[in-house]
């Protein structure tokens, strides 16, 4: 990814892991509580294409959000959790969102991650001390990253499968009904790939997904998945894991994109012969020069903000300003959510909460027109 199209692209994923942060934090300052992840996000993808300026007599749709999934992340022990100074911090977490989008001839089925953003997030970040096997032969990688990827608890609402089920087990079902619903075309079928993003934590689980969905869609027998390009692209994301790790992610044939800040210092974390430094040729690195220093810790902080990162790519090529993408209304903007609205389309399901078959249908044939009738 070096050319102007492929920063403009760049420059669209980031926006959709902002939008995944922006959502989280108006979810959980709103007034009451109450999930409303659904509108809020749906008014920050919204923004995304006000902001690029488009005229409003252009604006459609660009893509259809299709599930959204949480993680278990449970730092205490049930002793220190149940002490009412630092009590609630284990339980379930908004971690971000899977959207289809229709790109040229290309389906691009995307899952964005969002980072840290609770004190929760923060610890499970400082578990990187250790590595635990990641299973299958591929490795180990760091276990606070692996335990948000992968921990569930049933006694927490959305806990009953973990944030790593949640999304192989949608992005397999997109990806067969997409493939499904090409081929009833009788021409030429419509490409599909799968692109996974993230910033910091989220870069490091979007690595992790990456293998995961390759694996099983390669595992799948049942869907025709041959030919599905799976690629990983991340922002300041640390260090995984090891060596092993590593090679098994490039055995699976996953493209990953790794974009850091020269400046930046947790892509260089965590340190140690244990992790495997992503720059000796497996991983596409894409680097950008703030041209300060990260001496102090207020620069250490900016330089890792996904702000910054966005600024960069948006300076290396002024002419993206024009071209942000991705709306998930032909309407303006809704005004902010009630207090305690709750999900509308989507629906629990197997766990975790998606858009039922027949919206989602509805909703694709908004993109491209209804499906070709047999």
């Amino acid at each position: 990814m070096a050319g102007d199209d492929e920063r403009t692209e760049l420059l669209g994923y980031g926006l959709m892991v902002e939008a995944a942060y922006l959502t989280y934090d108006a979810v959980t300052k709103q007034p009451g509580g109450g999930e409303c992840y659904e509108a809020v996000l749906s008014g920050e993808l919204d923004k995304l294409i006000v902001t690029a300026g488009e005229d409003a007599s252009r604006r459609r749709r660009r893509h259809v959000v299709t599930a959204h999934f949480f993680a278990t992340i449970e730092p205490l022990h049930a002793v220190v959790d149940a002490l009412p100074v630092v009590g609630g911090v284990d339980k379930t977490y908004w971690l971000g969102y899977v959207a289809v989008a229709r790109r040229g001839d290309c389906w691009d089925v995307v899952v964005a991650w969002r980072g840290s953003a609770s004190f929760a997030d923060w610890m499970m970040d400082m578990r990187v001390m250790d590595l635990v096997d990641f299973g299958a032969g591929a490795g180990r990688v760091a276990e606070g990253f692996y335990n948000v990827y992968t921990s569930k608890d049933k006694k927490e609402k959305h806990g009953t499968v973990s944030a790593k089920e949640q999304v192989v087990m949608e992005v397999k079902r997109l990806v067969d009904h997409l493939r499904r619903r090409s081929g009833a075309v009788g021409e030429k079928p419509v490409k599909v790939r799968v692109t996974v993003t993230g910033h910091s934590l989220g870069g490091a689980l979007a690595v992790m997904t990456a293998h995961d969905v390759t694996a099983a869609l390669a595992a799948d027998a049942d869907a025709d998945t041959e030919g599905v390009r799976v690629r990983a692209v991340t922002f300041g994301a640390p260090r995984v894991g090891d060596d092993a790790f590593r090679r098994a992610v490039a055995a699976r044939g996953v493209e990953v994109f790794r974009v850091i800040v020269k400046q930046d210092i947790v892509p260089k974390l965590p340190m140690g012969d244990e992790y495997a430094d992503a720059g000796d040729g497996d991983y596409d690195i894409i680097e950008l020069d703030d041209g300060g220093n990260w001496l102090s810790p207020l620069e250490m902080i900016r330089t890792h903000s996904l702000d910054l990162y966005l600024q960069l790519i948006t300076l290396r090529n002024p002419a993206i300003t024009s071209v942000l993408s991705n709306s998930n209304s032909d309407a303006p903007p809704p005004p902010p959510p009630a207090a305690k609205e709750e999900w509308k389309d989507m629906m629990e399901e197997e766990g975790y909460m998606r858009l039922p078959l027949p919206k989602l249908k509805e909703e694709l044939d908004k993109l491209e027109g209804p499906s070709p009738k047999k």
